[in-house]
């Protein structure tokens, strides 16, 4: 699962690498992201525009009668996304990019460690999208779900579960709305568990309030 993340962001260096238009209103950076507030979002349309854009981080399809479902949404396993009727539609064509600088993961006797790539690039989680809206004449809201897949290597001593890494050479395929979810799902999880395996990762603190300072180490293991 990934259930706290980090994204201190630059949004116009994002917009060049990954050629698209920033929205309104983007989150500012945080170190203690959780389920429920804003997080940055890269989509591209059917037209193949691409969009850097805001969007709420528990994912609603757009059948849903209310915003407060009976299951979270934060996380979708990529294994069976293309079968659960929450995050088919999703799944086959809507997905996205999630950037963050770095994600939490818990222990069983709950000790926080922290996960960030190598270099200064930003992580690039792979994510589905869904636009929601209670009726006819509300605004519509954009959607998210991190996808999530069996933990390999030092993040499997963490946890069983770790969030699904998209590789460079795969982010055209990966946003492009005409390629079939259910041929590329299973090549970015393959794909995510080399990335996965470079992070560095070390213990934290208690995830108390925000700040860069929560993703200092207690005892730094590479």
């Amino acid at each position: 699962m990934c259930g706290r993340f980090a994204a201190d962001l630059d949004y116009e260096q994002l917009c060049r690498t990954f050629a698209a238009a920033p929205g309104p209103q983007l989150p500012r950076p945080s170190w203690n992201i959780a389920p429920g507030q804003p997080i940055a979002l890269i989509a591209q349309d059917g037209q193949g525009r691409r969009h850097l854009n805001a969007a709420l981080w528990n994912l609603l399809p757009p059948w849903a009668a209310s915003p407060k479902l009976d299951y979270p949404t934060h996380n979708a396993r990529i294994e069976s996304a293309l079968d659960k009727r929450t995050y088919a539609e999703a799944a086959r064509s809507h997905r996205a990019l999630i950037p963050a600088s770095g994600y939490y993961e818990w222990t069983r006797t709950h000790e926080p460690y922290y996960f960030r790539p190598p270099g200064d690039e930003p992580l690039l989680i792979g994510g589905l999208y869904s636009w929601w809206r209670p009726d006819d004449r509300s605004p519509w809201l954009l959607t998210a779900t991190i996808l999530t897949t069996q933990a390999q290597g030092r993040a499997a001593e963490v946890h069983d579960r770790m969030p699904v890494l998209i590789d460079q050479a795969l982010v055209d395929d990966w946003l492009d709305t005409a390629v079939d979810g259910a041929k590329i799902l299973p090549t970015a999880a393959r794909q995510g568990l080399a990335l996965s395996t470079r992070l560095h990762s070390w213990q934290v603190g208690p995830l108390k309030g925000d700040g860069p300072q929560l993703t200092e180490g207690i005892t730094l293991r590479l």
